[in-house]
């Protein structure tokens, strides 16, 4: 169980990733990605696709058109500006993460995520 001082000091330092700016555009660009009706229509038929496509898949019944169809779909969703801006957010705040763990891993001695992912996969 974690004591008062390290939840204190665990809340302060999510206050202060929560206000960074790269967590603002983060979550910005996110917020876009996900309302973008373009986008929306793009993923769902992406999906849609992709279920079929696995299902032909199994019958080797896939046409070099839907194959085709699915590239081209991934290519739109992957070149759309709004996933584009939500990739890069996304590295951008990444980094800052890496940044953090390489901060408390220089303090503590030891690598602090790949610790505590280990810790949270037994």
């Amino acid at each position: 169980m974690i004591d008062m001082k390290t939840k204190l000091i665990a809340e302060e330092f999510v206050r202060y990733l929560r206000s960074s700016d790269e967590m603002k555009r983060f979550q910005a660009a996110k917020v876009l990605f996900e309302n973008d009706p373009e986008l929306r229509t793009l993923k769902e038929e992406f999906t849609l696709l992709a279920k079929e496509f696995q299902q032909k898949q199994h019958s080797q019944s896939i046409t070099q058109g839907e194959i085709d169809r699915m590239r081209s779909l991934q290519r739109g969703i992957s070149m759309h500006p709004r996933a584009v801006q939500f990739a890069k957010a996304q590295e951008a705040f990444m980094h800052t993460l890496r940044d953090c763990n390489t901060a408390l891993s220089e303090e503590l001695g030891f690598d602090f995520a790949a610790t505590a992912m280990a810790a949270a996969s037994c």
